[in-house]
């Protein structure tokens, strides 16, 4: 997969990458939005074969460039005709500039539009969640690509601190996507 707009390009990861997305999900500043103030602690190997169970499938592990420099990742998955997907701009300093609105965006088009998803799974709406502190997402989910919020899944899980954290969920259908983005 690989999308390329303007200096965006979102491109399916390779085993390339695997030593960057070691580096982002293990730091902990990167991963606290999600959840995770400790990082992931994911090894190495792993990762190589997480990228290597989806090659050639529909679900998706991606690198997020911006003038050519990997600055963040994005994933997918599909069921019930719906697309979930996850993103993360790991670079600060790409961060508040106003790539991520422009990245799903971007993201969303093609998860609605590309033929071959939706030959195999037709795509009505998107579904996804931001932790309940992480009010700049939500401004940008709210304000700026004007997806409507779903759900509050409360106290759903203990992170690594041992708190408690709630998720807000948002979907936007391919409808309000296509009169909201033209």
């Amino acid at each position: 997969m690989r999308i390329e707009r303007d200096n965006i390009v979102i491109r399916s990861a390779s085993i390339q990458d695997a030593i960057q997305l070691n580096k982002w999900w293990n730091d902990g500043k990167v991963m606290e939005h999600g959840g995770f103030p400790n990082g992931l602690g994911e090894a190495l190997k792993d990762i190589i074969e997480n990228i290597e169970s989806r090659e050639g499938k529909l679900n998706q592990l991606c690198i997020i460039e911006i003038d050519g420099k990997p600055v963040g990742e994005l994933s997918y998955s599909f069921k019930d005709r719906a697309a979930y997907p996850g993103w993360k701009i790991c670079d600060i300093d790409y961060q508040n500039r106003g790539y991520g609105t422009k990245i799903i965006k971007i993201l969303f088009e093609y998860l609605f539009t590309d033929e071959t998803i939706n030959s195999k799974f037709p795509i009505n709406k998107i579904v996804w969640d931001t932790m309940l502190e992480n009010k700049r997402a939500q401004h940008v989910y709210e304000a700026k690509i004007g997806a409507s919020k779903v759900g509050i899944h409360e106290n759903i899980w203990r992170d690594q601190l041992g708190n408690l954290r709630t998720a807000i969920v948002y979907e936007i259908t391919k409808e309000d996507s296509f009169n909201k983005f033209a």
